[in-house]
This record gives C-alpha cells, sequence and structure tokens, in this order.
C-alpha cells in the first residue's frame, strides 16, 4: 500500500512538469521509488506491574516529610473507614487458618524438634519422631515452623537429597490403604504402576536410593489404629532397618498411643523418639495475643518489614491488656487451646466493632472526616474486658438458650439453614449424610442468594469462620474427614431451642417463613 501511494505520487509530479509528451510514457518502466522496510506489528503488552515493586500505593502513603524542627513524620492517608479496616485485619489475624510471621513460646519443643531434624535428616539417619498434644497446642504448626527454618540447609546439602511427604491419615478409609497412598507419593512417576504385594513395594521405594532421603510426616497417625495394631507395627519398623532411608514422623492427639504400642516396638528395638506438647499457659497465650495484635502495627522505620516485636510496658493495639490477660487466663485453665482463645479475641472485636458502628451511626459524614483527619500511631484499645467476658459467658457458661441468643445474626442463619436440612430429611440415616460441610454449602448459598430478601450470603471463607465459631461455643461438632466438603456437622443444641431462637427474632423468623414457603419443604 505505501509503495502504491508513493508511485502515485511520483507519477502525478512527472505529469504536471512534464507536459503531453510525458504523459505517453510508459510508467511501468518508470524506476520504482526505494521503499521503507516493512514493520512488524507489535501487539501492546498488557500493563504489568513490575516484580520488583510492591505496595507501591501503599509506600505513596507513607511519604516522609520533614518538620521545621527536623524531626520525621510519617504521614497515612486517612480514609473514612479507617476503624472498619482495622477491625478487619484484626479479624483476618485471629482467624484459625492464618499463618503467624512468627511462633511464640514453645522454645523447649523448638529445640527437640530442630535437633531431630539436623540429627537425622541434615545427616541422613533414618529415624523416627512420634509428636504428641491436645488439639490446639500447636504440634503441626511447630514442625512447620521447623521445616521452613531449615529449608535453606537442606537445598544446600551435597551428600544426599531429601524427599518430604505429608500424608493425613484421615484421608484413607481403612489403616491398611496407607501403603498404596505412600506408593501414590513416593513413586517415581505418575505412570509406576501399583503392584499387587503394595506393602513390598512401598518398603521398596523408601529404600530404593541411598543417596535419597525420605521424610514421611503422618499426620493424625492415630488413626491408623487397627485391632493388633499391625499397620503401626509396620511402619514403625521400616524407619528402624539398618538399610533404612525413611526418617519417620508421627503427629497425633492421643497421649497413651505410644503406651499401647510401644512394649512390642522396644522389644524389637524400634523405639521412637517421643515429644509431647502440654496445653499452653497463662503466659504463652496472652504472648501470643499480643503477637498478633502487634502485627497490625507498621514500623516507621521500616513499612514493608515484619511488624515490631512487643516490648515491655508497650500496650498492645485494639484490645485492652486487662481483657487480654482474663482471655488468657480463662482459656488456660479449661484446656490450653490456643484455637479458642483465637476465636474468643475475634468474636469480642466484632462485638466492639458492632459497639463503634452503633456508636457512629448518627454522626455525619463531614464529622467524621474530621475525626479521621487525626494522626495515630497506634489505634486507641477499645475491646474491653466486657467484650471479651460477654463471648467467654457464651464458651463456657449459660445454657443453650442463652448461649443461642448471644449468637449474631449470620451465625443464627448458619442454624436456620441446618434446621432446614434436617427437617426436609425423612429418615435418620438421611439426616446423617445431609448434613456435610459441602451439602450445606450448598444449601446455604441456594437459600441466601434470593436477592428478594434482606438476608445476604457471606465468603466461603467466613462460612468457614462461622462454623468454626459455633463449633468453638459447643453449639455443633465438625467431625474429621479426608476432605473439608465431606466432614460431618453434629448440633450440640436441640431443635426446639433453634426454633425458640427464631421465633425471638421476627426478622429472621419471616425469613425463615418466606423460605420453607418458597422450598416447600
Amino acid at each position: 500500500m505505501l509503495r502504491q501511494t508513493r508511485s502515485n505520487k511520483v507519477t502525478s509530479s512527472l505529469k504536471e512538469s512534464s507536459g503531453t509528451k510525458r504523459k505517453n510514457i510508459d510508467l511501468e518502466n518508470l524506476p520504482s521509488p526505494p521503499s521503507s522496510p516493512r514493520r512488524k506489528t507489535i501487539k501492546p503488552a498488557l500493563p504489568e506491574t513490575p516484580k520488583n515493586v510492591r505496595n507501591i500505593t501503599r509506600e505513596l502513603q507513607l511519604a516522609q516529610l520533614k518538620s521545621p524542627s527536623n524531626s520525621s513524620i510519617y504521614l497515612k492517608t486517612k480514609s473514612i473507614n479507617e476503624k472498619e479496616n482495622l477491625y478487619q485485619k484484626a479479624k483476618t489475624v485471629f482467624r484459625r487458618t492464618a499463618i503467624p510471621s512468627r511462633l511464640i513460646g514453645r522454645e523447649n519443643e523448638r529445640t527437640q524438634m530442630m535437633n531431630f531434624w539436623k540429627t537425622h535428616v541434615l545427616q541422613n539417619q533414618a529415624g523416627c519422631l512420634y509428636i504428641s498434644g491436645m488439639p490446639g497446642t500447636g504440634k503441626t504448626a511447630m514442625l512447620t515452623e521447623v521445616m521452613r527454618l531449615v529449608e535453606d540447609d537442606v537445598m544446600a546439602l551435597r551428600t544426599h537429597t531429601v524427599k518430604t511427604v505429608v500424608v493425613n491419615c484421615m484421608s484413607v478409609k481403612e489403616p491398611k490403604q496407607i501403603y498404596a497412598k505412600l506408593v501414590e507419593e513416593l513413586r517415581p512417576t505418575a505412570k509406576t504402576p501399583i503392584q499387587s504385594d503394595v506393602v513390598k513395594q512401598a518398603e521398596e521405594l523408601m529404600n530404593a536410593k541411598k543417596n535419597v532421603l525420605n521424610v514421611v510426616i503422618l499426620d493424625e497417625i492415630d488413626s491408623l489404629i487397627t485391632k493388633d495394631q499391625d499397620v503401626l507395627y509396620k511402619i514403625f519398623e521400616w524407619a528402624s532397618l539398618p538399610t533404612s532411608q525413611l526418617v519417620l514422623i508421627g503427629i497425633a492427639n492421643a497421649l497413651d498411643l505410644t503406651d499401647r504400642i510401644l512394649p512390642r516396638l522396644r522389644a524389637k528395638n524400634c523405639e521412637p523418639q517421643l515429644l509431647n506438647f502440654n496445653p499452653y499457659q497463662v503466659s504463652e497465650i496472652s504472648s501470643i495475643i499480643k503477637d498478633r495484635l502487634f502485627s497490625l502495627v507498621e514500623d516507621p522505620q521500616n513499612p514493608f518489614g515484619p511488624a515490631p516485636k512487643p516490648t515491655q510496658g508497650t500496650t498492645p493495639p485494639l484490645i485492652m491488656p486487662m481483657a487480654i490477660e482474663f482471655c488468657a487466663r480463662k482459656v488456660a485453665s479449661s484446656m490450653g487451646d490456643l484455637r479458642t482463645a483465637l476465636d474468643v479475641c475475634r468474636q469480642a472485636i466484632e462485638l466492639a466493632e458492632m459497639d463503634y458502628k452503633k456508636k457512629n451511626s448518627s454522626t455525619s459524614v463531614l464529622g467524621e472526616q474530621k475525626s479521621n483527619t487525626s494522626s495515630v500511631v497506634t489505634p486507641v484499645p477499645i475491646v474491653t474486658v466486657a467484650h471479651v467476658s460477654r463471648v467467654l459467658n457464651i464458651v463456657f457458661g449459660n445454657s443453650n438458650v442463652q448461649r443461642l441468643k448471644e449468637l449474631n445474626l449470620q451465625q443464627k442463619i448458619v442454624l436456620g439453614v441446618i434446621l432446614i436440612m434436617i427437617r426436609s430429611s425423612t429418615t435418620k440415616a438421611n439426616k446423617k449424610d445431609v448434613l456435610t460441610v459441602g451439602k450445606f454449602r450448598e444449601q446455604y448459598s441456594a437459600l441466601c442468594s434470593d436477592k428478594s430478601t434482606a438476608i445476604t450470603a457471606v465468603s466461603r471463607t467466613e462460612l468457614s469462620d462461622l462454623l468454626s465459631l459455633l463449633e468453638t461455643q459447643s453449639i455443633l461438632t465438625l467431625g474429621k474427614s479426608k476432605e473439608d466438603r465431606t466432614r460431618k456437622i453434629q448440633l450440640n443444641v436441640q431443635e426446639s431451642e433453634i426454633i425458640q431462637m427464631i421465633n425471638s427474632m421476627p426478622f429472621l423468623k419471616d425469613w425463615m417463613d418466606g423460605v420453607v414457603e418458597k422450598s416447600g419443604f
């Protein structure tokens, strides 16, 4: 097209300057003008954030200025909903699934676990470790932390390579299926078939190469208990063979598991190293809560670095120190389950958030903007002892009726959906099959997605949090299963008590009546 245009221009120029004679010249014999190289069509690249740029918006918000007195002032952009955002961040760090940047306490257990890892994994020596403790005592979290700390040392090994396999024993339907599961994880390729003698195949794969050490971590290992304990004996014996290339780490809640199998293991010189996690003490629970609260604070000298560590005399943000102490003492005296303490703090933050919204609901937008322009480095502790006490009364005290009455609206909706599922089933067997986490999620989404009602569905993560909180309050129990969606839901309160709770709220009762009428239950 470019060549043709330029030829036309040359032709018209020649015609104008040469007169009539030139009109008869054969244009085809004219030398063609030099053509410009054809340009390659370059598709515009999609906008992409450079890899070396992180949180640029946040960086701009933390602009450092110099005051006349040469002191540094850190300005943070204040939004109208800053307080609400703080509540959301706080509730996030107190989720059970939240991974902290550092683990507080458990120094003795950390040292023993680190020494075992260095002695056996880094030195290419077979061995076995049995970790026991009640739920919520930090067994799996500490093992994960130790594995993260020695990751660089494992990668730098030149004498051997380490292959780590983690299996939750709840994922197998019966104990003997653990052999096939190990073969699936240890076989060289996915195409390697599982042989008929799967026990022998699993043992051969574990000792196939002398320069490869297999680290097998079996969580919930007490699920492999059988009448004759043959499966557990076999696996522990593999780690004790002279030519073994297996480091076995078993994790379980049962404290007496080794008492049942130790005599025979000791007779065969297969006794594992034992490490028990005791329930958390008051000081440990208090330190962990404070550390998670301080993770909400940014270090003005390094806003993108880790949160500053709490120091002696420093007031933690958001929750009053007396409220933290009250929560820690109550949980430590009951069971020492850290997950319960985290759930209590999260629910107390929700109560404080509700109080804050009620207090500021009548405030004008202008008033909110004025109040938010003040620069505050650490938030004022607004979760009081009263908030924590209300939650603890729900978790540890009061009757079922009173506990149901203290629930928030979303928790009551969850129980309403469960009640509908129970009433829709016809037989007892059907009730057990219907009440699973997966089917509950489907039913919840279907009933709460109607835009004509004022009820809105929460996200999947928030729905899981609601179930966990209800389990903490002993209102329901979530069973164990290989997949989260197949976990059974069991109510610990009477259906009549749930109905009484629903009838006490006209708004919730009208919604339930409408759902039942539309669905035809």
